[in-house]
């Protein structure tokens, strides 16, 4: 039973593995997809049968005729029902779309004819199962959302199976049997599509989450079996800790090399999107796993480690030097983590942390604290062996070289020296009681040190890095693309080849030519280029500035090309390179010519125009690859040519000539330059042209808003590992006492009011930001209608003209407004539009929302405002009828106002943030002022409290002072009555004790004295009766019998000095004594006791004075040399230590033996007089020593180990001059 005890954590964390590795192999190797696809078939079933429920009742309304309002109103139940069960309803009649559920999906009449008979719909933007029903002259079609299917994919737009299904995003779908493809069917038993697995990893995610708990757990159990292995195994240390070292490391090794347990590579915590730094850490969690097993081989070596006192010296200063190193390699670790990592880490803007950070922030914890562990017991250990002088001599001026070196450098290894010194001296001059058990304040002290450091070195990594992330930028602008307009160039260059009304205008104006173009092709997002077109033959020249040169128009367009362009792949446009801060294209089209072989060429340039931001949201049209990194988002930057201002972007205001700033002549490529707040990289492009680009710079309230997080972060993260790691913690019954009843009941009603004062501030910011939002758009929409409206108040229909004019107008709005527009026909048909890509892409149907709609028609809403979504991205949309001055409606006006949706959503949460960083340092300074306040009432409590536990029984007690009329005042009074009546009591009490006492030991003396006189006797009667019968006596026998009586009188001598003794210790005669001296005395009194070595420990000490009575001193210290002598066994080599030790104004003295120890039912009696383990004596000689140092004020204790030895400490004042 023993032995399953001691391998308990070993067994279960093989069980745990075991479990984990067999439930990791049925999820990821036992035919995942099996699984998965059958679940997959059960819900489609399920899905199938409610759509055909709800086509059932609407073919059952159409064949009835009791239709009495219009289908929107009559089947509006229906339009919720994409969005909260996956299915989606068209009705057409006669071939025209007269009912739409949602406008996710959509196709024109024309379309559908070529998917009538289709069971599966590749849409643009998903996958849906269709079922058709035809009753009378309508077609209703039930549609199942499968799958989401855009052109691309990014933090929006994200092609996931839909709600309810639940299969990976890599699994397709196809409607032909393809290999390894697993067929569904429907109710009717008949194959409708197949399910094809891809992927490496083929189940869901969320099917891992409980092996890798699993493997979590048992690695955390092997832990603790590895702690209890070299807790009881008595090797050499250092052989322990490489042991230990070797085999977690071995298991780090074989987890990075061969990547086991396998599972963790689907999680992108162990991926290289948020860090990688090498080969060894190749992941954040890696980095985290490092991080943790260093902490738990630091608290190994902590708890531990030992230093013979033989060689103290060479090994404390290893020690020392080993402890620096580890700071120095915690310090490279931390700032290799930030630099390498992309992971958001300030904490003055905590909205920007997620489960990322908070490991980033535990790794840092787990190393800083390592590393102060092993110092901490270093500086423990240091303290028996160097004296405060020593220490503070070699130390003192290492801490100020390392505090001027970092603050002229601000070096991050600088600051982890500096933090090594200085909690070395902070360890060194606390009190060992306090370094050896954490006390509240000792935690709060170190805590508060490490957070100091921990907010300059990690916000110092974070101002290198966001450089590096500056020049990176700045060199990426310096030949920017524009990825979305890229992407629709292609399509463009497509579509504008089969344009054929294009070749007609080639011999039109220039303006007429570039305002088809616009119009058709270079609007919506390609309004933030200027373009200009030019229309060739090999006869042409063109007029080229600022030469005023004539220039032929072929070549000199081939030359540019040559010179600056990059082709697009699958088209004729080209980016052009020109390091002008511009965004630059230039496409051409060629017609032929039977007139001129050259034909006949249109050149389009396209420039970007200086815009702060772009209209609407691109990043909902580029696929992830080429959006941004998100790391630049909170960076500004500006383009200068010419020095003047060409392209920005970012909150900062730029000025509009770079000379403006007054920045002398740059003489290197990359420059820092520091105002307004911000650090400001200008890269030189050359003499005139720059690009700068800005980031806020750290400010104090910053360093001042880290710390109270950090700080409360470290202090759970210290308190969690102490109630772990300490099982006294564990196991200690909680006090609530006054004190912290107090304190609770402060911070308690401040947290709530806090709580209850933040909710309803924030909720009512948010509730104005977001009326405000509505308001904004109202006015938008309110001055956009306007001007439409006056413009078709007296139509009846919009025409071509009108149409036209439409498309036009909307682009210009548009750029003015900063939203995209969308105008919509009296059927619910997109009729215009300022953003085409949205619709051409088929991100979302030409077809407007069903609920918009149906407000707007069947409940005349005058204008209606609505939340809305594109994948996962969530806006706010705003819906206007637009009507003639009959009153007739014309359309519908839309405004999907996500343009700022991304900026509202910024500026809540930089409210919010702020919020929570003043709120977090008001209930910081409130739980401070708890304990103050609540240390300020009990004050009184605690110091009758001590007073109480300083009463004793013949020793005078003294009164508290205490002026105060009030409840705690009536206490003090009646406290110091019942000291007064104490005082009395116990002198009566003092003196029966003594009686009794004397009594006792006169018992005792008596008892003593018997002993030997009863031999005494025996032999005095046997001379008696020799002498009396004439009796011969030889001479051995006389002296065997008067050697005996000198013995048994010796022994009664010394039982009267004995207690002569006892009773002259309280008249005692101070005088100073050198206790050096004192102690070289003793030692030498018995070093010429043969079988024990003595040796005595002065630790640098020349000479220390006491204020005792000489006699006295040296018989404490003559009676613990003999107690230590008695006690090691005749059969064992005898080792006697005496060490002194010098702590502020108390001399430590102790001596220590390797005897047999003391039994622990004879600990407490070990100073009660008469008490004795030996066979002779009258066991007064520790209860002397005892009343020794009592008298002089000091205190003495023992520590024991059975057969290991015992150590007596006296610990007595030094004489101070007064």
């Amino acid at each position: 039973m023993e032995n399953i005890k001691k391998y308990y954590f070993l067994i279960v964390s093989i069980v745990v593995f075991a479990a984990a590795i067999f439930m990791e192999h049925d999820v990821m190797q036992n035919q995942p997809e099996t699984r998965l696809v059958n679940q997959f078939q059960s819900t489609f079933l399920l899905q199938e049968k409610n759509l055909d429920r709800y086509m059932n009742q609407i073919a059952g309304v159409i064949d009835s005729g009791e239709i009495d309002k219009s289908y929107i109103s009559e089947f509006a139940y229906l339009i919720p029902t994409l969005e909260n069960e996956g299915l989606g309803f068209l009705i057409l009649k006669q071939d025209e779309i007269i009912f739409w559920s949602d406008n996710h999906f959509g196709f024109s009449p024309l379309q559908y004819k070529q998917i009538r008979n289709e069971k599966i719909l590749f849409l643009p933007n998903g996958i849906f199962f269709a079922k058709h029903l035809a009753i009378k002259n309508h077609q209703i079609i039930g549609l199942i959302h499968l799958k989401n299917k855009y052109p691309f994919e990014n933090q929006y737009l994200k092609n996931s199976f839909a709600e309810p299904f639940d299969l990976p995003d890599s699994y397709q779908v196809s409607i032909e049997e393809v290999r390894n493809s697993i067929a569904v069917t429907s109710n009717s038993n008949d194959v409708v599509f197949y399910i094809r697995p891809l992927g490496k990893i083929r189940c869901n995610k969320s099917d891992l989450y409980f092996p890798a708990f699993l493997y979590f757990a048992g690695f955390i159990l092997l832990l603790f079996y590895s702690r209890r292995v070299i807790k009881d195994h008595k090797e050499i240390f250092i052989l322990k800790m490489f042991a230990l070292g070797g085999a977690l490391f071995s298991g780090y090794w074989l987890h990075v090399t061969f990547g086991f347990p396998s599972l963790l590579k689907s999680f992108s915590f162990f991926g290289p999107d948020y860090y990688a730094s090498s080969a060894w850490i190749p992941s954040l969690g890696d980095f985290f796993l490092l991080s943790g097993l260093f902490f738990f081989w630091s608290i190994n070596f902590a708890k531990d480690l030992s230093i013979p006192a033989r060689r103290s010296g060479s090994y404390l200063a290893l020690s020392f030097v080993f402890s620096g190193l580890l700071y120095l390699f915690a310090g490279y670790l931390i700032s290799n983590m930030i630099l390498n990592s992309n992971i958001s880490l300030k904490l003055s803007r905590i909205s920007d942390f997620d489960l990322h950070s908070l490991a980033a922030y535990f790794s840092i914890a787990f190393l800083l604290f390592s590393t102060f562990l092993i110092n901490q017991k270093v500086v423990r250990i240091s303290k028996h062996f160097v004296s405060r002088k020593r220490f503070l001599t070699i130390f003192t001026p290492l801490v100020v070289v390392a505090i001027v070196l970092s603050s002229v450098f601000r070096n991050v290894h600088f600051f982890m020296i500096t933090l090594f010194l200085l909690t070395s001296v902070i360890l060194f001059l606390m009190k060992q009681r306090q370094t050896h058990r954490f006390s509240f304040s000792f935690i709060v002290l170190f805590v508060s040190l490490f957070s100091v450091f921990s907010v300059f070195v990690i916000y110092k990594e974070l101002t290198i890095r966001d450089m590096q992330v500056q020049r990176l930028m700045a060199v990426n602008l310096s030949s920017e693309h524009d990825p979305v307009g890229e992407v629709y160039l292609t399509d463009i260059q497509y579509r504008m080849n089969t344009d054929s009304v294009i070749p007609s205008l080639v011999n039109s104006s220039y303006n007429e030519l570039e305002e088809y173009l616009i119009r058709n092709y270079f609007g919506g997002y390609f309004s933030k280029f200027d373009i200009q077109t030019t229309i060739c033959t090999g006869a042409d020249s063109v007029w080229v500035q600022p030469d005023d040169s004539m220039e032929p128009c072929f070549p000199f367009f081939d030359e540019m090309i040559a010179k600056s362009g990059t082709k697009l792949p699958n088209c004729n446009f080209y980016h052009m390179n020109n390091r002008n801060g511009l965004i630059s294209y230039l496409g051409k089209l060629y017609y032929p010519l039977i007139s001129d072989s050259l034909g006949i060429s249109i050149f389009i340039e396209l420039n970007s125009k200086i815009v702060s931001e772009g209209i609407g949201f691109p990043e909902l049209l580029m696929d992830q690859s080429l959006i941004k990194p998100n790391k630049y988002k909170d960076f500004s930057y500006a383009k200068y040519f010419n020095n003047e201002l060409v392209n920005r972007n970012g909150e900062y205001l730029y000025n509009s000539y770079f000379l403006s700033y007054g920045i002398p002549t740059l003489q290197k490529e990359f420059q820092l330059f520091r105002w307004d707040g911000y650090n400001h990289l200008v890269y030189r492009l050359g003499s005139t042209n720059f690009i700068v680009v800005s980031n806020r710079s750290l400010s104090i309230l910053d360093f001042l808003i880290s710390f109270p997080y950090i700080f409360v972060f470290y202090m759970m993260f210290t308190l969690l590992f102490i109630f772990i790691g300490n099982s006294a913690y564990r196991i200690q019954p909680v006090s609530y006492d006054l004190k912290f009843k107090i304190q609770a009941a402060i911070i308690s009603v401040v947290l709530v009011s806090l709580v209850v004062v933040a909710a309803g501030t924030l909720f009512y910011n948010i509730q104005d930001y977001n009326k405000k939002h509505q308001t904004g758009l109202q006015e938008k929409m309110r001055s956009i209608s306007e001007e439409i409206m006056t413009r078709l108040a007296d139509s009846e229909e919009v025409t071509p003209d009108l149409h036209a004019w439409l498309l036009r107008e909307l682009h210009k709005l548009s750029n003015i407004f900063a939203t995209d527009i969308n105008i919509y026909n009296f059927n619910g048909e997109l009729m215009a539009t300022s953003r085409p890509e949205m619709f051409n892409k088929g991100i979302i149907a030409t077809r407007m929302n069903t609920e918009a709609y149906y407000q707007l028609m069947e409940n005349y809403v005058a204008n209606y405002f609505q939340p809305e979504h594109i994948g996962s991205l969530y806006y706010l949309s705003a819906y206007e009828p637009i009507l003639n001055s009959k009153g007739n409606y014309m359309g519908f006006l839309n405004l999907p106002y996500f343009t700022r949706e991304d900026s509202l959503d910024q500026e809540i949460s930089t409210f919010i943030v702020a919020f929570i960083n003043l709120y977090v340092i008001l209930f910081l300074t409130s739980v401070i002022f708890a304990v103050l306040i609540s240390n300020q009432i009990t004050r009184p409590l605690s110091l009758i409290r001590n007073k109480l536990k300083g009463i004793q029984l013949g020793k005078k007690s003294e009164q508290i002072n205490y002026n105060a009329q009030d409840e705690i005042g009536a206490l003090v009074k009646e406290y110091n009555k019942k000291v007064d009546e104490l005082a009395e009591s116990a002198e009566l009490l003092a003196k029966t004790e003594r009686e009794l006492a004397w009594r006792e030991m006169a018992k005792q003396i008596a008892h003593e004295i018997k002993n030997p006189l009863t031999p005494m006797k025996l032999h005095v009667q046997y001379l008696q009766r020799v002498k009396k019968e004439g009796m011969e006596i030889s001479d051995a026998q006389f002296e065997k019998v008067t050697q005996t009586l000198i013995e048994q009188i010796d022994t009664l001598s010394d039982i009267a000095t004995e207690f002569s003794n006892f009773a002259k210790i309280p008249q005692a005669k101070n005088e100073m004594i050198d206790l050096v001296d004192k102690l070289k005395t003793v030692v030498e009194l018995f070093e010429a006791n043969p079988g024990n070595k003595i040796s005595l420990q002065l630790n640098g000490i020349d000479k220390l004075l006491i204020y005792a009575d000489r006699e006295q001193i040296s018989s404490a210290f003559v009676n613990l040399m003999k107690n230590a002598i008695q006690a090691i066994p005749e059969d064992r080599a005898g080792e006697i230590t005496i060490t002194l030790k010098k702590e502020t104004d108390k001399a430590i003295i102790s001596v220590a033996d390797n005897g047999t120890g003391i039994r622990d039912d004879l600990r407490d009696r070990m100073f009660e007089p008469n008490f004795t383990t030996k066979t002779s004596g009258m066991g007064l000689g520790l209860s002397i020593v005892k009343k020794v140092v009592d008298n002089l004020q000091g205190r003495i204790w023992y520590e024991t180990s059975i057969d290991l030895g015992t150590t007596f400490y006296i610990e007595i004042p030094v004489y101070t001059k007064k």
